[in-house]
């Protein structure tokens, strides 16, 4: 499991950068608005162990997140992504895009140790 690196601007004083899963991006932007919300196209790698939640689960841990809108008491991830099952759905297709992209990016291989390397040691 991955997630992406954003960049969001709350105003002209405060940007935050954090790592999120690719299917809470939508409600950021919908949070802050399209323009301050910059995907970067720079990946964590989680725990391999770490799977990817239930997309049941997922809804509710979004919808605690990111509240709800004052007026109407309607959470933000209900607003982006539908009411009950559809929601549910909308998610778990999301989040099917988010793993079909992790298996479609290339595995990036690091060096561990340049200790052969007269110069760098």
């Amino acid at each position: 499991m991955r997630h992406q690196r954003v960049t969001v601007k709350r105003d002209n004083n405060t940007v935050h950068n954090m790592t999120v899963a690719s299917w809470e991006i939508p409600i950021l932007e919908f949070l802050f608005d399209e323009g301050n919300v910059v995907p970067q196209e720079v990946f964590v790698d989680l725990p391999p162990d770490r799977e990817y939640p239930d997309p049941r689960e997922e809804f509710i841990r979004l919808q605690k997140a990111y509240g709800s809108d004052v007026k109407t008491n309607i959470p933000h991830a209900v607003t982006v992504y539908g009411a009950a099952r559809t929601g549910v759905r909308a998610l778990a297709k999301a989040m099917e895009t988010a793993q079909e992209e992790e298996a479609a990016r290339p595995k990036v291989r690091r060096r561990r140790s340049y200790a052969s390397d007269p110069l760098l040691a």
